[in-house]
This record gives structure tokens, C-alpha cells and sequence, in this order.
């Protein structure tokens, strides 16, 4: 398997529980929607990025990037379900991905997870910082992630992301910058 091309997409299909069900990509932070500072981030290193949603679609595509939804077959299982949708989606080699509330993290974080896949592109890196494993900013080869991913759903196991990328083939990338790994899931951390 090679590294030849890379795309990236921003997570924010999520029903947001903890934020009163307010879509947190479209929150502002620091006057800016979330899933737009996260999609910047992600431009520095990826050469097409696009956003997963569930709702909103319009207000999404204002932000400029291409939207896609997760298939209802597909919808329920947590962060794995827009996972699948963005493997499916991704016509690269492989894909980055990120959370859309995590408006802080940089393109020198995307950079340092490229970097790690370049040297052995078959597994997939996520970052880990002080606060431990932070598995949905990671970089997964999309068809081989694809096709293993369908299976782990399909034998339905407990939908963990850490427990997916434990079967397939993973490592953690240190990222020491903790405020960049800051995630955003309540009205008080959002202020």
C-alpha cells in the first residue's frame, strides 16, 4: 500500500447531547463556526476536504466545502457511522479526519499524523495528548479502513473507535499541545 493522495473530512454528524442538541459545528467559537476553523486546519495538509453532517445541510455548505450524509442504514453507530460515510466518500488514498469541535487544532497536528503515515501507510495514527487518546483526529488508507470497517459494523460489536482501529492496525502520535486538543461539548467550554 502507498501514500499517494490525501483528503479530509470534518466530523459533525453527531447529535450533540451535551450542547442542548445544538449543532456544534455551526457554534461559534472565537466568532468563527467550529467546523470552518476545523476544515482550515485540515486545507493546510489535505488536498480536498469536505464535512459530514446529519442536518443543517445548507448552513454546512455555506462554510464552502462539500457536504455528505451519513446513509440511514449506516446512521446510529456513533462517530463510526460518519467514519464509514467518509471512507466511502474519499476518492484518495487515504483520509484525515477531525472532530468539528475541536476548533483549536492546527495544521502542524495534521501535518505530524501525515508524516507518521507516510513512513508506514497501512496503519492508522491518531493523536494522543496529555489527556490521553484523542482517536478522531486520525489518518486511516481508506480502502483497506473501508473494507474492515464494514465487517467490524457488520459482526456488531460495541461501535468504539479505539476498539476498531485496535483490530485494523494502529498507533498514537504524541501531540503535546494540549489547548489544541481542546473539545468543546458543553455551553461552558464553548464561552
Amino acid at each position: 500500500m502507498a501514500f499517494i493522495s490525501l483528503s479530509a473530512a470534518v466530523l459533525a454528524g453527531g447529535k450533540a447531547e451535551r450542547m442542548s442538541r445544538q449543532d456544534k459545528g455551526l457554534l461559534l467559537f472565537q466568532n468563527e463556526p467550529m467546523a470552518l476553523s476545523v476544515g482550515r486546519a485540515l486545507q493546510q495538509v489535505a488536498e480536498r476536504v469536505f464535512i459530514n453532517a446529519n442536518r443543517n445541510f445548507e448552513a454546512y455548505a455555506k462554510l464552502g466545502y462539500e457536504v455528505v450524509v451519513d446513509e440511514l442504514c449506516h446512521q446510529g453507530k456513533g462517530p463510526l457511522s460518519g467514519l464509514l460515510t467518509c471512507l466511502a466518500f474519499a476518492k484518495t488514498s487515504h483520509l484525515l479526519i477531525s472532530p468539528c469541535d475541536t476548533p483549536r487544532i492546527s495544521g502542524e497536528a495534521f501535518a505530524k499524523l501525515k508524516e507518521a503515515s507516510l513512513l508506514s501507510p497501512e496503519k492508522i495514527y491518531y493523536l494522543r495528548g496529555a489527556s490521553g487518546a484523542h482517536p478522531l483526529h486520525a489518518i486511516l488508507p481508506v480502502e483497506t479502513a473501508f473494507a474492515a470497517l464494514k465487517c467490524f459494523l457488520g459482526e456488531g460489536q460495541r461501535y468504539s473507535v479505539l476498539g476498531f482501529y485496535n483490530m485494523f492496525g494502529c498507533q498514537s502520535v504524541a501531540w503535546d499541545n494540549a489547548a489544541e486538543l481542546l473539545n468543546v461539548n458543553t455551553p461552558d467550554e464553548l464561552a
